[in-house]
């Protein structure tokens, strides 16, 4: 579910070029386009949490996937800027509606393994990412119609997807264990009660680093080639490889994350990793140099790669999992919406290398809410005696 999600995204990003030469989108329109995924999923996650309040994951998602399929197939039907953008919404809602699922079941997985994994399929999420815009860029590279090129990428991940969300275990399907009197409810079964979740200073601090996290993600793929071109001088080639070798280091780290949380625990796991990442990107911006701003990129990626997957994680465990859940997914998605505009404006008062200061706030704000991420605030997390703080 995860590669799928990330590979559909990829695709669609990869022929973004093709779509502003087509419907001779400006620059501007362009953008206001491309807000349209984002609305769409911060409009249908917290629906969505409400409605695993009385519906399984498993059947969600099944559902979900035939509209982001099949509105990735029908894109390239769209005839103006309008159109694209009602196109998108819709596929937008259906991305996050899966998000919020399947992330749910993943927890739930997480907990009866009784071992951290969250990590590994957020991973998967970034190579399917990966994956996506290479067979996209290859597609465009190769003469293959946008059409052409969707109609096979949709219907295959609509198939897929709605087949292999039969594999879901834990969706309240099948009986699951007992749990003990007063304990939460598994986070991947259906909740008796609560459409809403419960307002905490923890769901408030893990919300703030999921948006933090997801606007500085956002930052990377909107400027990142922009300042190396446009700030450092770097050629247009050289500077789109800031993107690719942030998104690699993201890929990596996850693939490393749930290892390093067992080993040093969620708390201090996102501690070093927000401090890392707010002081190697700020000392490449300092440096202001290509180098250095390539190096900064991938310290970024390493560094932001395990915190949405513990914060997720951390999100599961507290009362009402589904609905917890989509709030903090919905405020990350929130950060990718206004990441953008909140750059650009800075950038017109103090510079580009000046706004992009703001993802090293982030980043050390994100080290000083760590604590928000410690097991046991509402479930029994998995390997409690290895999660130490």
């Amino acid at each position: 579910m995860f590669f799928l999600l990330g590979a559909g995204s990829g695709e669609w990003a990869a022929r973004i070029p093709a779509f502003k030469s087509s419907l001779h989108l400006s620059a501007g329109l362009l953008g206001l386009v491309l807000l349209g995924p984002a609305v769409g999923a911060v409009l249908a996650m917290p629906v969505t949490g409400a409605m695993m309040a009385t519906l399984a994951p498993r059947r969600i998602v099944q559902v979900a996937f035939i509209p982001f399929g099949g509105l990735l197939a029908v894109l390239s039907l769209a005839g103006s800027a309008w159109g694209l953008f009602v196109i998108l919404l819709g596929w937008g809602a259906a991305l996050g509606t899966i998000d919020v699922a399947m992330n749910t079941e993943a927890a739930a997985l997480q907990d009866r393994l009784g071992r951290l994994v969250m990590s590994r399929f957020h991973a998967s999420y970034s190579i399917g990412g990966l994956v996506g815009a290479g067979t996209g860029a290859l597609a465009a590279a190769t003469g293959v119609s946008v059409a052409v090129n969707f109609l096979i990428a949709g219907v295959a991940v609509a198939a897929i997807g709605a087949i292999a969300a039969e594999a879901f275990s834990l969706s309240g399907d099948r009986p699951g264990p007992v749990a003990p009197p007063g304990a939460a409810p598994s986070a991947g079964e259906p909740e008796p009660a609560g459409r809403r979740p419960q307002l905490s200073w923890v769901l408030v601090a893990l919300a703030a680093m999921a948006l933090g996290c997801f606007l500085a993600e956002g930052a990377a793929n909107d400027w990142s080639a922009v300042y190396l071109h446009v700030s450092l001088g770097a050629g247009t080639g050289l500077a789109a490889v800031a993107y690719t070798v942030f998104s690699c280091a993201m890929a990596a780290g996850r693939l490393f994350g749930d290892h390093l949380a067992e080993r040093i625990g969620p708390v201090r796991l996102v501690r070093i990793s927000g401090t890392t990442a707010a002081v190697g990107f700020g000392a490449a911006l300092l440096a202001d140099r290509v180098g250095a701003a390539l190096a900064g990129f991938v310290v970024l990626g390493l560094g932001l790669s395990v915190v949405v997957p513990v914060v997720f994680t951390a999100a599961s465990q507290l009362g009402r999992p589904g609905p917890s859940l989509a709030t903090v997914s919905s405020a990350g998605y929130l950060g990718l919406l206004v990441g953008p505009a909140l750059i650009g404006g800075l950038a017109e008062a103090v510079g580009l290398p000046g706004a992009l200061g703001i993802v090293v706030v982030l980043s050390a704000a994100t080290a000083v809410l760590a604590g928000a991420v410690a097991p046991g605030r509402g479930a029994t997390p998995p390997s409690p005696g290895s999660l130490t703080t």
